[in-house]
């Protein structure tokens, strides 16, 4: 809590100042602390925006109604108390010193100052990295992994083949001088680039009969994973396409498709748990897959890693949406591969090689580029996920530019996506600084989440459907989920992800104590567990593409369980959705055991 030694408080200081609980010095038109270059930046763009849409006055949603809002509960607008009747109170505004004011000319979510500086950003902000030193991180590990294995096992493959330095194109670039081992010109010279397209087949690709069933897998069950924020479905209709032509591309889609039919398949090995049936929804077509399939998904990785090795010298390739679009396959393939290796650590450092790659093309979730966009949201949604896992920040420093209320329903669940990346950002940064600092970062975060809540329009409002008994057998009443069914399913995803940036604020923030606040901090996380458990069950949720997004958000509703009976109703929740989604693996339920374990 601020110093209550500092005298009276004056009624004066700009807002910018009392938002972010320092003195201001009162000097008009602005003062010193509105000068400091990051906010005097930001004014300049508002008053910009301001200044264009004076005649075009934004729709601010009603203010002071109530009703049921996207998450079943009762909606109630922050407003000051009006003349018609007494003001009525929501949890959450009692939780926020600051509200968002509504006026005509102030959007929603331009009320919102949120401090970087405060924010750890870990290595992203590294210079000198790109595709060629993404791609010596992947060969490295590529080369480690088959060394390490075992001499039966071992590939009929040749490892030098990997070595961007043996490529036979860049043996042509050599003769400005320097041999085929020294880095540094291996990464100076280039070939003088073509009209056309050197890295891409002149005839589409025939693709043989086994690789069919992977190529079909991918797009029948891979891609909607993929595209379930993605209106423009690229990765069903585009990112084929161009594999077609690309032989790195259409290697990488093999590999992701073989690995993820592998974790559908049962376990050789007696040291592994059985997979539970395939489900209905499963094409028959994996019942002819064999047994090997995995090892089969090994052999296209590597061949695509080869297919690098040979083409990063082309200049125009390393920006080009061919190597965007292998980028995010391979970090898939990495995601699928802790199904069967709970170590993370190789994924982790591929997500990192792909926010390289995206930041070299200069790539965001507001690109004019669709194809760029459904990228940089899929990797977004699989960085948040295991930066969660790992306590690491989230990787993106992406600001967004375009308003809250600019936003169509599909950009506003995207945008939700982006909150919840700054919640884990926030919930990894070390707080034994500026506690007073991280207490205001954080209202800042939950202001954000109360705007992106207040604003959304009635495609993400669910469909009463009666509760559902969590367990077999009598329970008492206050065990039972009451199903939340939402349509289209990228909503309810998007309100799943809500409340699991909010409880993931909620679980990280400094208190500055207080029962009334422990008390509110205890309804909102139970009134979150309970929506995103509700969703988690209800039948319309109960597809592939909403588990992998249930399963992230029921994990983290987990964490703040409270009883036993809590506990067990919401790990017979996190069963079902894995014996949908396959992923993460099956351990992660043994360590979520342990952490309740610990908290008691």
């Amino acid at each position: 809590m601020p110093s209550k030694s500092r005298g009276l408080r004056t009624l004066t200081g700009c807002l910018t100042c009392r938002k972010r609980r320092v003195k201001c010095d009162e000097t008009r038109p602005c003062c010193k602390n509105c000068e400091r270059p990051v906010v005097a930046r930001r004014q300049r763009t508002l008053s910009v925006r301001k200044s264009s849409e004076a005649s075009v006055t934004p729709p601010i949603p009603d203010i002071g109604t109530s009703g049921t809002n996207a998450d079943g509960a009762l909606n109630t607008r922050l407003a000051p108390t009006s003349e018609s009747g007494p003001e009525i109170v929501d949890p959450m505004q009692s939780w926020l010193p600051f509200q968002p004011e509504a006026s005509d000319n102030v959007l929603p979510d331009e009320n919102f100052f949120l401090d970087d500086s405060l924010f750890t950003f870990g290595d992203t902000l590294t210079p000198n990295f790109g595709p060629v030193e993404w791609y010596d991180l992947l060969a490295e590990d590529a080369i480690n992994s088959m060394q390490g294995q075992t001499q039966s096992s071992r590939w009929n493959f040749d490892i030098t083949s990997l070595s961007r330095r043996q490529s036979p194109r860049q043996s042509l670039a050599l003769g400005v001088g320097g041999t085929a081992y020294d880095d540094t010109n291996a990464q100076a010279v280039s070939i003088p680039e073509p009209a056309h397209k050197p890295w891409n087949t002149e005839n589409r690709i025939e693709l043989k009969s086994d690789e069919i069933l992977y190529f079909e897998h991918f797009i029948n069950m891979v891609a909607p994973i993929l595209n379930l924020f993605d209106t423009g479905q690229h990765f069903a209709k585009v990112v084929p396409h161009l594999a077609m032509r690309n032989v790195g591309l259409m290697k990488s889609l093999l590999a992701v498709g073989a690995c993820h039919m592998a974790i559908y398949l049962p376990q050789g090995s007696p040291s592994n748990d059985v997979l539970t049936p395939v489900p209905e929804s499963t094409p028959a077509s994996i019942a002819s897959a064999p047994p090997n399939t995995s090892r089969i998904a090994e052999q296209y990785y590597y061949e695509t890693l080869q297919y690098l090795s040979q083409n990063l010298l082309y200049q125009a390739y390393t920006t080009s949406p061919e190597i965007l679009a292998t980028a995010i396959m391979i970090s898939t393939y990495e995601m699928y591969g802790t199904v069967a290796n709970s170590d993370q650590s190789n994924w982790d450092r591929h997500l990192r090689g792909a926010f390289w790659i995206q930041r070299t093309i200069n790539t965001s979730g507001e690109s004019s580029d669709g194809l760029e966009r459904a990228v940089w949201w899929v990797w977004l949604r699989q960085d948040v996920w295991a930066a969660f896992r790992t306590g690491r920040p989230a990787l993106t420093i992406h600001q967004p530019k375009i308003p809250m209320s600019e936003l169509t329903s599909a950009g506003l669940a995207t945008r939700i996506i982006y909150i919840a990346a700054k919640a884990v950002q926030f919930a990894a940064t070390p707080k034994e600084g500026d506690i007073a600092g991280y207490v205001e970062a954080g209202e800042t975060l939950m202001r954000m989440l109360v705007a992106w809540k207040r604003i959304l329009p009635e495609t993400f409002d669910p469909i009463s459907i009666p509760p559902l008994q969590a367990s077999p057998g009598p329970v008492p009443d206050s065990h039972q989920l009451a199903l939340i069914w939402i349509h289209p399913v990228s909503r309810a995803a998007a309100i799943q992800i809500y409340h699991f940036a909010r409880i993931t604020i909620l679980l990280n923030q400094p208190s500055s104590g207080g029962l009334s606040l422990y008390q509110i901090r205890f309804e909102l996380l139970h009134e979150s567990t309970a929506v995103i458990c509700g969703i988690a069950v209800a039948q319309q949720s109960q597809n592939l593409p909403s588990a992998f997004v249930s399963f992230q958000a029921v994990y983290a509703a987990a964490l703040c369980a409270e009883t036993q009976d809590r506990q067990r109703e919401i790990l017979d929740v996190l069963e079902k959705v894995l014996k949908i989604s396959k992923f993460p693996s099956k351990s992660i339920l043994d360590d979520l055991l342990n952490v309740w374990r610990g908290a008691h």
